[in-house]
């Protein structure tokens, strides 16, 4: 009986920088050959010119290397792609798109996939930009983030105060606002992958045209050390050693279970209190905050906020409200606070599209076979009455009479429902 070869080893071939940017449906083994067969060349800053890094979009729209945009197929379907590098691709079901392709055209500009499907290029919005981009926390939802920014009574040229930097989509809306000659913004976090990753999608977003100005500050010691350190009674530290090794025990003495020891390293970060960029006595024009337990540092910062400027409060619950509300006039001596405004934001998006009504239209409209989708054969909606006229797969829409078209508006069937409540704290004295 003959034997068969045993199977050779395949050498450990570390994987290649462009596979960690690909998103691919292709098995382990079609990687593992790709990776053997295909070369590429990744610089290693994403701008291939550092003086272009902060050069707006609007001062030269053509996409670089280094950019992260928006692809749209059409159909309602946006995805973010980037940063753009040499030799990246990006695999879906509709086929490749590479990133040299995309590299010196145009928005609006027109680009196919290997397999004929058609994508049109675009410059992400900061809307799109905050909800799609990658991140390690959870995000300010765009409709909460715009009408923070509105009870902030932002202008050009303020200093603001974010304690909260998650995802840093506040701190975009913010700077955003605030941006023009001698604004700054300190925004603070106790996580360091968190505001790793904030300051990696400030810098990406638009080449980067928001990052000067803000201060990325991370602290284990919290918003109250960062807060000593603003008013001149704490050095500046660039701690970037790693924890000691060792046995971990909570306060009560306990030993840490490996799980408690890993959350807890995630949960601490590196200490980055650069040189205090302003003067001991100095005060900011609104402070943004995003943390879980807001009223412990109120009357910190009351001595950084400027007299009648207010103070925005992101709070998930309505029981959070409550304890603030409460813990203010059990400590109405201690602080100069007043409630202004409490909302919760709630956004409906309405669909406004054509339609037909079926019975002016039915015995004039030929109804095909497969492949051949006439208005009549499209979804139908639940009331039985109107027919949807926005398919890409209609060939029957030019027989239309105008006194069979009709309207459609109504709200979306999924809204955004409650993502949390803002609080609007003004400061009425000294």
């Amino acid at each position: 009986m003959a034997t068969l070869p045993r199977p050779c080893r395949l050498p450990n071939i570390p994987q290649l920088p462009y596979l960690q940017h690909c998103r691919t449906n292709i098995s382990p083994t079609h990687r593992f050959l790709r990776s053997i067969s295909t070369s590429t060349a990744v610089p290693e800053s994403e701008h291939e010119n550092e003086a272009d890094r902060y050069v707006s979009p609007q001062v030269d729209p053509k996409f670089r290397y280094g950019d992260v945009i928006v692809i749209n197929d059409g159909k309602g379907d946006r995805r973010i792609v980037g940063p753009l590098k040499k030799g990246i691709f990006r695999d879906s079901n509709t086929g490749r798109l590479m990133h040299d392709d995309i590299v010196g055209m145009s928005p609006l500009s027109t680009i196919k996939t290997h397999k004929g499907a058609k994508f049109t290029l675009h410059w992400p919005t900061l809307d799109e930009y905050c909800t799609k981009v990658k991140r390690q926390a959870s995000i300010m939802y765009p409709k909460d983030a715009t009408s923070a920014v509105h009870l902030l009574d932002l202008f050009p040229g303020a200093h603001v105060l974010e304690a909260g930097t998650g995802n840093g989509s506040m701190t975009l809306y913010i700077q955003r606002a605030i941006q023009g000659p001698g604004s700054h913004l300190d925004t603070v976090d106790i996580r360091n992958e968190h505001s790793q990753q904030a300051e990696e999608n400030v810098e990406r977003f638009w080449r980067g045209m928001y990052r000067p100005g803000i201060t990325f500050w991370r602290s284990v010691g919290g918003l109250q050390k960062v807060i000593k350190h603003l008013r001149g009674l704490e050095t500046a530290t660039d701690n970037t050693s790693e924890p000691e090794s060792g046995a971990e025990f909570d306060r009560d003495g306990r030993p840490l279970t490996k799980l408690e020891i890993k959350r807890k390293k995630l949960t601490e970060a590196k200490e980055v209190l650069p040189p205090n960029p302003h003067p001991v006595d100095h005060q900011y024009d609104a402070i943004s905050l995003d943390l879980p337990d807001c009223k412990s540092v109120l009357l910190d910062l009351m001595p950084l906020l400027k007299p009648d400027r207010p103070m925005c409060l992101y709070m998930v619950n309505m029981s959070q409200v409550l304890e603030l509300v409460q813990w203010m006039r059990k400590h109405d001596d201690k602080h100069s606070y007043v409630v202004a405004k409490v909302l919760e934001v709630d956004w409906k998006e309405w669909s406004v599209r054509s339609a037909a009504v079926r019975s002016k239209v039915k015995g004039r409209v030929h109804v095909g076979g497969f492949g051949h989708v006439s208005l009549l054969r499209q979804a139908q909606p639940s009331d039985g009455e109107i027919e949807n006229q926005e398919s890409s797969f209609t060939t029957a829409a030019d027989n239309i009479p105008d006194d069979a078209v009709g309207w459609i508006c109504r709200p979306l069937h999924m809204p955004t429902g409650h993502t949390g409540f803002l609080v609007q704290l003004r400061k009425n004295s000294e």
